[in-house]
């Protein structure tokens, strides 16, 4: 883009919900915000998209100051809701970070931007922790117009960084699982199921004194995916089948990674800073393109 692209000289035109179709039929509600001329009309030029795939609600307002700096600034931005999650379709079944479909939704998703009319053909994603790893799952299926990655905070192997890091379970994944669970499609509209989520969320400290437990016990047995999960967590002490699946170890098949241009960032306070450095240095032996690291003390 020419220097003055990259000023804030544009208007933002906005599409919400557009359904994007998968593969296999489901559609992921994804919200498009593109640069728009003086009298609201998107700009005709073919332009870059930069891609944001999240478990947390696309319309959150941790982006609120994201999409409209990237829009006014030239570039189309979509930011989309994962499968089964939020506005988007799906099964409601959701494993927090042990989705086996997130690569593909991820490819399919790229290729259909690339696609869209309006499109350079472009496509970048960014995102931290599990937008992280929603980037890496997608880049391991190597869509044709995947072109650059901003990956911050996120792990590439759930045994060893997230879940059991140091071997035993990390608690706070059983706390994070009920952030999960109070907005899970299981859960819908059932204010008794959430009221049981938010009672366990409130008395968090309690459940973890109770430990060992059993499924069933928790709150989160009203929302069956997310306790299943959880168990995983807590019983697979030994690395084993289930850890092996790649949506849970991206780490060993690093080999098939697309080769495009990377940053990753991540703060030296976050659980997470030993697996970026060690993407970087994998990322940095294979790729030809430019891999980037940022570090610092947040």
């Amino acid at each position: 883009m020419s220097s003055q692209e990259s000023q804030p000289i544009y208007g933002i035109y906005k599409n919400q919900d557009v359904m994007i179709p998968m593969r296999d039929g489901v559609r992921l509600a994804t919200d498009i915000y593109r640069p728009s001329d003086g009298y609201g009309s998107p700009i005709k030029n073919k332009i870059p998209v930069i891609l944001i795939r999240t478990s947390y609600d696309k319309t959150s307002n941790e982006w609120d100051d994201v999409w409209p700096y990237y829009a006014r600034r030239g570039y189309v931005v979509a930011i989309q809701d994962l499968r089964s999650r939020y506005r988007s379709e799906g099964d409601g079944k959701y494993y927090h970070t042990a989705n086996p479909w997130e690569g593909q939704d991820g490819y399919d998703t790229v290729e259909w931007l690339a696609d869209a009319k309006w499109s350079s053909g472009k496509i970048g994603t960014m995102g931290s922790s599990h937008r992280a790893i929603t980037q890496t799952q997608l880049a391991l299926e190597n869509p044709p117009h995947l072109s650059a990655m901003w990956v911050e905070a996120g792990p590439t192997n759930i045994f060893s960084h997230e879940a059991r890091e140091g071997g035993a379970m990390s608690l706070q994944m059983f706390a994070a699982l009920h952030l999960h669970a109070l907005d899970a499609q299981e859960i819908q509209d059932d204010p008794n199921k959430a009221r049981i989520i938010i009672e366990g969320m409130r008395d968090m400290k309690s459940w973890i004194s109770k430990f060992p437990i059993k499924p069933g016990e928790t709150a989160l047995r009203v929302a069956p995916c997310l306790e299943k999960t959880a168990f995983d967590y807590y019983y697979r002490g030994i690395y084993d089948d289930w850890w092996n699946q790649e949506c849970c170890n991206q780490e060993r098949v690093m080999g098939k990674h697309a080769d495009v241009p990377m940053v990753l960032a991540c703060g030296w306070y976050d659980n997470f800073i030993g697996a970026t450095i060690d993407y970087y240095i994998k990322m940095k032996k294979k790729n030809k393109s430019p891999v980037s690291l940022i570090l610092g003390p947040w």
